[in-house]
């Protein structure tokens, strides 16, 4: 099977009318020419390429007559990418305004503006070519060769070439102090992936073997790691074009140790928040960068998309991001008017203060699909760093007896206002992947059961209070933490603390700053806590897939991602699931893929090593009603970098 992803164009063909819109070409085709009283004669001309007469930003149009920007059709490529509008041609100018609870929560070259390689639609249905203008990838699976948009240009102004493209495979991944283990997704069948560059406008990447899933890798969020490595900047940090004492001198001056640790903050991610200069292809790029309030982007003038009628995209001027103090901030500011767009933070308990406010923060809810089965994911600390609470929290009859004692219709009531159902943790029900069985294990509400696992553990003493007690004669007790950011976490908190009181099991609450909370978890520091799911839509995009590993095992993680260099080996069950998700990764065979996964979802159902209490209510997208070209319909899942599916280059806000 050849998989072909392009835009259909046709080609310019010369002719005695003259042509408004056409795309370039650069062929050689026959033209009839009419000469003295109408003699033909055929000649065969290299077709001059005949430009669309495109449109830009009226801030755009005044640096071009300032002397300071060349004209927008030297800007855009020879064949920019036409991106479908959701209602209409929209109108230039415009700030939309944004909150974050931190500054690593703006989250603008990964989720506003996602410049992966090839792109999901608003629904996570299809794929289509995006920053490439076309892909072929073989019948076995194992070479993908992408053709690159000739022209097209970073933010100031250099060419996007193959050198580009192959800057993250070659120079990155390529060497062993930036990164000492060759990423497992660039690596199906543990063979990393050969990147050549065939010319300046089309790149080749070959696998030992079959991807099977690599396309849909590349519109993820690993996707972007081929666009944001401009290789005529990052050279200057780099020692395959700097000399390396001349490097680590230069890196000993700006405050670090080592040359690679200056490459990080000066290149890719770090460098797109932080520093103005830093050459870009999205659609913004940043000019005040945080801490400072508000944080700032601006439309980039090399953006390399029109909208259908051949008007340069964005429309939106600028993204201004005010930094506030957590979830209860952004939904509160929002309710008031203070956003244009959002659905980061804006939690599903506040529906209906929501639907209260809209007339009088003059917006309207948007209720997207949710790609993944649970904004509330309950996960053990299977590899947390003290070896005899580890045990506990392996110890799969506690799974058990936890998600038998919790009342999930009690939290759906009281928290999801009665529109979800109970689950575990699961691929969705359209997904091919569902299985109804594990879905649904265990998700009863029983108390006497739950307390039999806890006994059959030998937990049978308890304190004055009720409490189990352990070996040591100390109190069962699991620390829950949590981030303020994705979903009522707290209020669930407080429900499941009082259903485990009734097992005995002591659950200590306490809320994290959002950074505290990602550093301690990476530290292998969180005994049981609490995030979204992920990806259940499909669940072969996910590296940390929910059913394997998740967040309470980062050593093992680590483990895996080194190839057995760094962390601890995880147990051999979770070493099991690892094998059977990389084969599953590894065909093309959708019945292969098929009986791999749920061979990863029969140990997990045998695990429960994280649990589920209800399904996903919808997104709560909050749209401000002169905030337009925002789909009604959409999937939202970090797997699809929403709303960066949505395509936000094409929302615009309407003059009134």
């Amino acid at each position: 099977m050849v998989a072909v992803g392009a835009l259909a164009s046709a080609c310019a063909q010369p002719t005695a009318q003259v042509i408004e819109k056409e795309v370039p070409v650069e062929k050689i085709v026959k033209e009839t020419v009419v000469v003295q009283k109408e003699v033909a004669v055929e000649k065969v001309v290299t077709a001059t390429p005949v430009k669309m007469k495109y449109k830009e930003a009226p801030m755009l149009a005044g640096l071009v007559q300032a002397g300071k920007l060349p004209p927008v059709d030297e800007r855009l490529p020879e064949d920019p990418m036409v991106q479908p509008v959701a209602e209409g041609i929209g109108q230039y100018g415009g700030t939309w305004h944004r909150l974050a609870v931190s500054a690593g929560d703006i989250q603008l070259g990964s989720r506003l503006t996602a410049t992966t390689p090839v792109h999901w639609n608003d629904t996570g249905t299809e794929i289509f070519a995006n920053v490439v203008s076309s892909y072929e990838i073989s019948p076995d699976g194992k070479v993908f060769t992408f053709k690159l948009r000739k022209g097209m240009k970073w933010s100031d102004g250099e060419p996007f070439t193959a050198d580009d493209m192959l800057w993250y495979p070659v120079q990155h991944c390529g060497n062993k102090e930036l990164a000492p283990s060759f990423p497992v997704w660039l690596a199906p069948g543990g063979t990393p992936v050969k990147a050549e560059k065939i010319d300046e406008y089309n790149v080749r990447l070959t696998f030992g073997a079959p991807a099977g899933v690599f396309i849909e890798v590349l519109a993820a969020p690993w996707g972007p790691s081929f666009g944001i490595y401009p290789a005529h900047y990052c050279k200057q940090f780099h020692p395959d074009f700097v000399d390396k004492a001349k490097l680590e001198a230069a890196a000993k001056a700006a405050g670090f140790e080592f040359w690679y640790q200056l490459y990080g903050n000066r290149t890719a991610g770090t460098a797109m928040k932080n520093l103005p200069e830093y050459p870009v292809i999205d659609a913004w790029r940043v000019t005040v960068p945080p801490p400072k309030q508000p944080a700032v982007a601006e439309r980039n003038p090399y953006f390399w998309k029109v909208d259908p009628e051949g008007n340069q995209l964005p429309y939106i001027d600028r993204i201004e991001h005010m930094i506030v103090q957590g979830a209860d901030q952004v939904n509160l500011r929002a309710m008031s008017g203070e956003v244009d767009m959002q659905l980061r933070h804006t939690t599903f308990d506040n529906y209906p203060l929501y639907i209260e406010n809209e007339a009088k923060g003059d917006y309207r809810i948007v209720p997207w699909d949710r790609g993944y089965v649970t904004d509330a994911l309950l996960f053990f600390g299977v590899g947390y760093k003290d070896l005899e609470k580890r045990a506990l929290l392996q110890d799969k009859r506690l799974h058990y007896a936890l998600s038998l004692g919790i009342n999930r219709q009690e939290i759906i009531d009281a928290v999801y206002l009665g529109v979800t159902e109970p689950t575990q943790i699961s691929p969705l029900p359209s997904s091919p992947h569902y299985w109804e069985e594990a879905a649904k294990d265990m998700i009863e509400y029983d108390p006497k059961r739950a307390n039999g696992y806890l006994d059959e553990m030998g937990l049978t003493k308890r304190d004055a209070e009720g409490y189990r007690l352990m070996a040591d004669g100390k109190r069962l007790t699991i620390f829950f933490e949590y981030g303020a950011v994705f979903g009522a976490w707290g209020a669930i908190a407080e429900l499941l603390k009082a259903h485990w009181k009734e097992l005995g099991v002591d659950l200590n609450i306490a809320q994290q700053d959002r950074t505290l909370f990602d550093t301690r978890e990476q530290a292998a520091e969180v005994e049981m806590g609490i995030w979204t799911s992920s990806s259940d839509f499909n669940p072969l995009l996910e590296s940390t897939c929910p059913y394997i590993n998740w967040m309470g095992g980062p050593t093992f993680y680590t483990w895996r991602n080194s190839n057995g260099k760094q962390g601890e080996e995880p147990p051999e069950w979770m070493r099991k699931q690892w094998e059977w998700f990389d084969a599953a990764k590894s065909t093309i065979d959708p019945e292969e893929q098929k009986k791999l996964v749920r061979q990863i979802l029969e140990v997990h159902k045998d695990q429960k090593h994280t649990l589920g209490i209800c399904t996903s209510p919808p997104e709560v997208v909050v749209v401000k009603n002169n905030f337009r070209n925002v789909p009604e319909v959409a999937l939202s899942d970090y797997m699809l970098l929403s709303p960066g599916n949505t395509c936000p280059e094409q929302y615009y806000i309407k003059s009134s």
